[in-house]
């Protein structure tokens, strides 16, 4: 299943940032289940997988959706990444995310301890260097951790704003079908 996924979705590299091209048909999608799907059918429903700039959205849900595009992008870059695929997958990973932020806090608090009594400028530089790179990997874990924090509260509302669309659509078209039927009947 993981397999279909990525080779629907390659990623290509552009200025340190991942671009991923949908290869395939939306209507085959269904075929494949997971967080990572509901994200991709969301990104196609606002009209940024295939791009189309003349897209607007039908449904108020979804036009609030578009606000929140960057935060949706982060958590498909997270889902993608780490290879989360269900919600344990999430709950899993936010686990891992807090112990390692713990053990991590640990080590760079021994390294400020060992800063305090130390008299050596060259071992103050390296406890320096080692309590910073501490610093930037707790960064990057606690913006992971918040990040998969909004997947499991993002999950059941991009669900139902992908219903709400999906529904509007087929009303759309009900009502496109009527007019055709009513241009004919009037000849």
């Amino acid at each position: 299943m993981q397999d279909e996924y990525y080779k629907l979705v390659k990623p290509r590299k552009y200025n340190k940032q991942y671009v991923y091209r949908f290869k395939g048909k939306f209507k085959d999608i269904s075929k494949i289940s997971g967080i990572d799907t509901l994200f991709l059918i969301l990104f196609h429903l606002l009209g940024l997988i295939p791009k189309r700039e003349d897209y607007k959205p039908l449904s108020p849900e979804m036009r609030r959706e578009v606000r929140k595009m960057e935060r949706y992008s982060n958590e498909t870059r997270l889902i993608v990444t780490e290879k989360l695929k269900t919600t344990e997958d999430v709950k899993n990973y936010i686990l891992q995310t807090e112990k390692d932020i713990e053990g991590v806090t640990n080590l760079r608090q021994k390294y400020r301890n060992k800063l305090r009594n130390c008299t050596d400028d060259n071992l103050i530089k390296e406890y320096k260097a080692k309590r910073d790179e501490c610093t930037t990997i707790l960064n990057e874990c606690r913006k992971n951790l918040k990040i998969s924090n909004w997947i499991l509260e993002d999950t059941p509302k991009v669900k139902e704003v992908i219903k709400i669309e999906q529904q509007m659509k087929r009303e759309q078209e009900d009502i496109a079908k009527t007019k055709k039927k009513d241009k004919y009947i009037g000849r």
